[in-house]
């Protein structure tokens, strides 16, 4: 593939028509995971064990550091490194919050995100035109996401998984783990009953994608690409998303490229070099919000790189295999 890649049309695709527009894409990305931390504080502040109410900085520091995380390696490690640096800050505040309740809070964050995400597609949809595909795939996903929120709210305190699903050698293992998450969902999704509190959560993530959503148009239009409009900047939103839901290599590389090539090329048009450039950009944008903004909150933790990374596959190795004392729920957060 290498031998066969045009790479002198590749590098004089790299030429931009407005620089400022790529500094706007920047800034977009970053007033994104600024509202994301938002929608977290929202989530974790409704818990009904929390005692006051959170700092935002006690939780937009451990969730940069997550994203430099989740950036230079695989398999959402991040999430693990976010949660412990969490858990830590806000024990400091007299907080006593297991990594369990925590974990529960992310999974509810993402999970209204994604509905926001939802929702912002099918408006998108209803002025831009969008390809079949991309109706169907938010469907699904809105529909999955949709089951679970409803469910975790109006499920009675104190409910469990069947106690027929951790039965047998094959569910035991897994059972038991998404026992002891469910009940950390559960309990993250009680204060989100009150509509100003589900409102907290709510519009910060529906900003959250505005945000990348403008910063995907700012990145077209830094490219000369603007003709791609509004609709394609939406459809790249979609499928740029969906690719960096399965964080299969190291900052989804190579992926995230596919991700924003194929739709350039085969319903706008563009042609494969200027759309490979366009989106090593874009991920550029991306990432120098979680490496560079990252990484200097990592500076401010005072952990070391390897120490976290540890400690973070060692918790998540504990979740999915966890040491359930004598007389202990399993579904106890």
């Amino acid at each position: 593939v290498l031998w066969r890649v045009d790479w002198s049309a590749i590098l004089s695709a790299f030429r931009l028509d407005n620089l400022w527009l790529l500094v706007i894409a920047v800034l977009a990305n970053f007033a994104s995971v600024l509202l994301k931390g938002l929608a977290w504080k929202g989530v974790v502040d409704g818990l009904p064990s929390l005692k006051k109410k959170t700092r935002y900085l006690d939780l937009l520091s451990p969730l940069m550091v997550g994203f430099l995380f989740n950036t230079i390696l695989a398999a959402r490690v991040g999430e693990i490194a976010k949660v412990l640096l969490a858990k830590r800050r806000l024990n400091r505040t007299g907080e006593d919050l297991s990594t369990t309740v925590l974990l529960g809070t992310v999974v509810v964050e993402n999970i209204i995100t994604t509905v926001a995400w939802v929702f912002l597609v099918i408006l998108i949809g209803l002025f831009l035109p969008l390809p079949s595909y991309a109706w169907v795939i938010t469907a699904v996903l809105g529909v999955i996401c949709l089951v679970v929120l409803v469910v975790a709210m109006l499920q009675r305190p104190g409910t469990q998984v069947p106690d027929w699903l951790s039965t047998g050698n094959i569910w035991h293992r897994a059972m038991r783990a998404l026992r002891r998450l469910w009940a950390a969902v559960h309990e993250s999704h009680v204060g989100l009953r009150d509509p100003r509190h589900m409102a907290s959560v709510a519009v910060p993530s529906f900003g959250t994608w505005l945000a990348q959503w403008a910063g995907i148009y700012a990145t077209l239009g830094a490219f000369g690409l603007g003709y791609v409009g509004w609709g394609g900047a939406g459809l790249l939103l979609v499928t740029i998303t969906l690719a960096q839901s399965f964080p299969i290599l190291p900052g989804n590389l190579v992926v995230f490229q596919a991700a924003a090539v194929v739709p350039l090329t085969a319903s706008y048009g563009v042609s494969a070099a200027d759309a490979l450039a366009f989106s090593i950009v874009l991920q550029a944008t991306e990432m120098a919000v979680g490496v560079a903004v990252g990484f200097i909150f990592l500076l401010i933790e005072g952990v070391g790189f390897k120490q976290l990374r540890a400690d973070a596959e060692r918790e998540e190795h504990d979740l999915e295999d966890p040491v359930v004392p004598h007389g202990e729920a399993p579904g106890g957060a």
